[in-house]
């Protein structure tokens, strides 16, 4: 009887442990032929139904490719042509990155009450709280497209965001930036800072955004060297011009700097007249003695 029991329990603990496993890992519901995954990016594995896929893997499907993967209710539906990793962490608190460089992605992702999901393309980041939408990713583009729920859409290069709703879509690109479209409604864009991309697009080395952020920081640079130069060179009348603007720029004070030594020689000039009169009038006095 009681090796009856402790057989019992040795099972159940086996079921939870593996019921426990299939809910927090990728599991393959349907797989045609084509599909592959790797861990290290030099080994490919074929890709079977029922198989797990492990944390950090990145999937590749051919022409014809396709595979779903479930996690609970969850799902990631890989269409042909399509390359993505899946990086998830935490465990009372899970948060999944889906890094997606190329091709096209349906996922059904869990409602919470924080957002725990994030696509990452070459030029644009979703942010997803619990929603069903679509991904497509080429080389020079990126598009969402919401059936479901909500999509926060952040463009890298262009420092735009929109929040897309059902029926809703978003474009971006190193072109136009953002377009936003929608059945009904147009999703409003706003202006946030640009950022880097964390994939770059098939067939390029550059992440989008990063001329941008080179840009900035060249510029940044050679202004500060510009207003240092003209400190330290412009004498005591542009130090004084430029301290008085309140750090204005260079441009100010340089025309302070021109203002303030025309206006010193005026005041010599006139000066120099008025002795001038003196002189010739104790002459003149000097004469009708």
């Amino acid at each position: 009887m009681f090796r009856a029991f402790g057989f019992f329990l040795v099972l159940f603990f086996f079921a939870t442990a593996s019921a426990n496993a299939v809910e927090g890992d990728w599991q393959v519901a349907k797989a045609s032929q084509q599909v592959n995954f790797t861990v290290d990016k030099r080994n490919w594995v074929a890709v079977r139904t029922g198989d797990t896929i492990p944390n950090t893997a990145w999937i590749a499907t051919g022409p014809r490719g396709r595979v779903q993967l479930v996690r609970g209710v969850e799902s990631i539906s890989f269409q042909p042509n399509t390359v993505a990793g899946i990086f998830t962490s935490g465990s009372s608190e899970r948060k999944t990155e889906v890094v997606q460089q190329a091709g096209v992605l349906d996922l059904e992702i869990e409602k919470r009450s924080k957002p725990h999901t994030t696509v990452q393309t070459p030029f644009l980041a979703a942010v997803v709280k619990g929603t069903n939408f679509r991904v497509s990713v080429s080389r020079s583009s990126a598009q969402v497209a919401v059936n479901r729920g909500l999509v926060q859409v952040t463009s890298f290069a262009s420092g735009q965001r929109a929040n897309v709703g059902p029926g809703q879509g978003a474009s971006v690109d190193d072109v136009k930036g953002m377009t936003v479209s929608g059945d009904v409604s147009t999703p409003v864009v706003t202006a946030v800072a640009p950022s880097v991309a964390r994939v770059p697009a098939v067939g390029t080395t550059t992440l989008n955004g990063q001329a941008t952020a080179d840009s900035s920081k060249t510029s940044s640079t050679s202004s500060q060297a510009s207003i240092s130069a003209d400190h330290g060179s412009g004498g005591s009348g542009a130090s004084g011009s430029f301290g008085n603007e309140g750090r204005n720029g260079n441009r100010y004070g340089a025309d302070n700097a021109s203002s303030n030594a025309s206006g010193n020689g005026d005041g010599k000039g006139k000066d120099k007249d008025k002795k001038d009169e003196k002189d010739k009038d104790k002459g003149k006095g000097s004469d009708d003695d």
